[in-house]
């Protein structure tokens, strides 16, 4: 894609929050814009809750989860009736139950290759033609080196799979900061990388109508950094504090705006999709990462529960 005008030409789209953790929320901003220019659009997200959700540390795979429809090894239909067999539903689940419609389910045991083989052939049953990953708060723009970075291998992984996709790809990145990783600046610093490869495809901002459909679905799905940019648009600005205080967020106008990337143009300065780009299990993008130095989700989550029981 040259332009974000392009994905008007399209018929299908498949938008998907590539964190997991209630990412698919940051979805239906991206939704609306697609479908009030016609193009049919089905929601998805990663099968992955935080642990104040699900308490076992790190990622689901279909063989825990129940109801669903599988297109693959790592991509699968999901319905309100969603669950692991130990009864944790996911967001996506809400989502379906929602808008009462199918939504899809995302396993990244696969890591990267194994991933976008399995969308590959999902969109090819689906018939999706445009396929368009959003990130509330941008971490997924990190190059490596910024402090903050507190979840790197789910975006890198899902990062990586948008740039291996038969079909036309876009990123979009919705909150500006709101998930208290990546500072302002360092956003801004993604989205120039991005810009200085042609990378940037364009934006679009929240509509109080879209304000008003996201305050209806974040009365059923957790999720502090794709609502933060709401709470902007109903005018509270400056400091904020999520994770029960543990991280700091700025609150700009920007933050109600999503803005359009070409995936391979943020991949090309990104150290992290250099470790995973190649991977061919969720446990080898980890170990890559891992190796490389890198802190990821899975370590928090291990700690935390570790934490908990002792």
């Amino acid at each position: 894609m040259k332009t974000i005008e392009d994905a008007f030409d399209k018929s299908r789209a498949l938008v998907f929050g590539v964190g997991g953790c209630g990412d698919i929320v940051s979805t239906v901003p991206t939704a609306q814009f697609l479908e009030a220019h016609g193009v049919d659009v089905i929601l998805g997200g990663v099968a992955w809750e935080r642990v104040v959700v699900d308490p076992q540390p790190g990622p689901r795979h279909f063989d825990d989860i129940e109801n669903i429809d599988r297109l693959n090894d790592s991509v699968a239909l999901a319905t309100d009736e969603t669950r692991t067999h130990d009864g944790i539903e996911f967001a996506e689940t809400n989502v379906a139950r929602h808008y009462d419609e199918d939504v899809i389910l995302i396993d990244i045991g696969g890591g990267a290759r194994g991933v976008a083989a399995g969308l590959n052939d999902a969109c090819d049953q689906l018939d999706v033609d445009l396929v368009v990953g959003t990130d509330a708060g941008g971490d997924v723009l990190a190059a490596g080196n910024e402090p903050g970075i507190k979840s790197p291998l789910t975006d890198a992984v899902m990062l990586s799979v948008l740039t291996h996709l038969e079909v036309d790809a876009c990123l979009g990145m919705y909150g500006y900061g709101s998930d208290g990783e990546l500072t302002l600046d360092e956003v801004k610093d993604g989205i120039s990388r991005a810009a200085k490869r042609d990378g940037l495809l364009g934006a679009w901002g929240l509509t109080p109508k879209i304000v008003g459909e996201l305050e209806d679905l974040l009365d059923v799905v957790t999720t502090e950094a794709s609502r933060l940019p709401v709470d902007v648009a109903r005018g509270k600005l400056g400091d904020a504090t999520i994770r029960d205080g543990a991280r700091s967020v700025e609150l700009t106008p920007a933050s109600t705006v999503t803005f359009y990337l070409d995936p391979e143009a943020i991949a090309a300065t990104s150290d992290l999709d250099e470790h995973v780009a190649h991977t061919e299990s969720f446990e080898a993008a980890h170990e890559a990462l891992s190796s490389a130095g890198y802190d990821t989700e899975l370590d928090l989550e291990r700690s935390l529960v570790t934490d908990d029981q002792t």
